[in-house]
């Protein structure tokens, strides 16, 4: 039994038992009065502990959906830590493939300028070959 319950039930029995001597009393009426003014008191504090007891069931309750919804972040942001560290990998995994594409296309180029330059020396060579000129007959 709680507390509100117990007062509540202390001063149920002292208006029953305040009201069955009043009867009897010349000032009865008074004594009614005073009853009467208690059972107001009584009420308005039944009012309010009813109304915190509601309040407190409120605030558990939101606690209890904030505690959740706390438990499903922590969920959700070690799945994301986890896709982090896996992207974090697979990002540097990428980074070395692309120094390694960067460092052929770097040896592929200066073929390239080689064959280029090869290929201007014979177009000279045929370019004076084919002048008129000298002639190699003596």
């Amino acid at each position: 039994m709680g507390v509100a319950e117990k007062g509540s039930s202390a001063l149920r029995k002292l208006k029953s038992v305040a009201q069955k001597q009043a009867a009897n009393l010349p000032a009865g009426h008074l004594i009614n009065a005073v009853v009467e003014q208690v059972s107001q008191f009584e009420n308005g504090i039944r009012h309010t502990v009813d109304g915190v007891q509601d309040k407190v069931k409120s605030l558990q309750a939101n606690l209890l959906k904030m505690y959740q919804a706390n438990k499903e972040l922590e969920l959700e942001n070690r799945g994301l830590q986890k896709s982090l560290v896996s992207l974090e990998k697979e990002n540097a995994q990428l980074t070395m493939q692309l120094d390694r594409t960067q460092m052929e296309l770097e040896v592929l180029q200066a073929k390239l300028d080689n064959i280029g330059k090869l290929v201007s020396g014979y177009e000279d060579s045929i370019a004076a070959a084919m002048r008129p000129g000298k002639s190699k007959r003596k």
